[in-house]
């Protein structure tokens, strides 16, 4: 399988892998490419009942990939707008552009959503590199 290696202009990333990528009040929440290495399919993703207004850290889903469980959650304080509707019938568009056309679901972040910050491109990138040493 071909892998995209385009990512989203302007991610932000979790220390667990999830990126968000806020466009307008719509962000966009995937899985970084790192977290996916080595998963060949996606047998199945379990979605948790999630409505309205979530907290940072929330499951929102799970994907299952043959015994590989990879829990995703939400980055940050938001409202819960829906799941990428292109991934019915192709959950592997996931592991083919996991940066950018293979989100998982959509939020509104809270206006004023005090977190600790989410790490840029370059830190993600170093976070990676001293994970691996």
């Amino acid at each position: 399988m071909k892998v995209s290696t385009i990512s989203r202009p302007g991610m932000q990333f979790t220390p667990e892998h999830e990126w968000m990528d806020v466009n307008g009040t719509v962000g966009f929440v995937g899985l970084s490419a790192h977290k996916l290495k080595g998963i060949k399919e996606i047998d199945d993703i379990k979605w948790r009942p999630c409505r309205g207004q979530i907290k940072k850290g929330t499951l929102i889903a799970e994907i299952h990939a043959g015994k590989t469980i990879i829990p995703i959650h939400a980055p940050v304080n938001c409202n819960y707008l829906g799941q990428n509707q292109q991934l019915n019938g192709n959950l592997n568009l996931v592991l083919e552009s996991p940066q950018d056309r293979g989100w998982l679901f959509f939020i509104s972040p809270s206006k004023f959503f005090n977190n600790a910050p989410l790490l840029s491109p370059d830190e993600y990138k170093e976070l990676i590199r001293t994970q691996k040493n």
